[in-house]
């Protein structure tokens, strides 16, 4: 009895690949536009960097985002994080979250760890449904679509194909073959 699960052709077809590539570079690209509206060293922000309080006195860039993280979260705990924590800290604070959505946009571009790219643009996309989907104006399922193609982005290894992921997995395979734990971490990221 087959299980639903298990399948002897796992590999994608030429039309799946060109379909993943696409979809990877215009993802890529997306996480990239969303870079250009909150730049280092102000991220956007007002010289104080002061965020949000109130949707009809917002601030910019990212601080105004975290502001409205704090407003409407829909978990009372996250809010509380942000309020205490990325807010009084946007000076750096800003920093990690500018780098890690810049890593999330050179990986799926390049197709260079595209499965790590993959997973924190699933875990940005869920914090970002969690705190600003329920703010005015937003449609809900535009963070849930983005946690679903960061979910792709990790379950398939869209790098493997048009990707430096596809030069560097045969080096990695060899490391993991002979033992070495980063080189299996790295295989399996890739």
């Amino acid at each position: 009895m087959k299980t639903l699960f298990k399948s002897k052709n796992t590999e994608i077809d030429r039309l799946g690949q060109v379909g993943m590539l696409i979809s990877r570079l215009v993802i890529g690209y997306l996480w990239y536009t969303q870079l250009l509206w909150k730049l280092p060293p102000t991220f956007g922000c007002p010289p104080n960097f002061a965020v949000t309080t109130n949707i009809h006195a917002r601030t910019s860039g990212l601080c105004d985002w975290v502001g409205m993280m704090i407003l409407y979260s829909k978990w009372p705990l996250q809010a509380s994080l942000v309020k205490s924590l990325v807010a009084p800290n946007m000076s750096w604070m800003g920093w990690i979250i500018f780098l890690m959505e810049a890593f999330v946009a050179v990986s799926l571009i390049l197709g260079l760890f595209t499965r790590l790219g993959g997973l924190a643009a699933l875990l940005q996309a869920i914090n970002l449904y969690i705190g600003v989907s329920a703010a005015p104006g937003e449609w809900y399922w535009t963070y849930g679509m983005l946690a679903t193609l960061g979910l792709i982005f990790l379950a398939i290894p869209t790098g493997r194909w048009f990707g430096i992921d596809a030069w560097l997995r045969p080096g990695f395979r060899t490391g993991a073959d002979r033992g070495n734990r980063l080189a299996k971490i790295l295989f399996a990221l890739t």
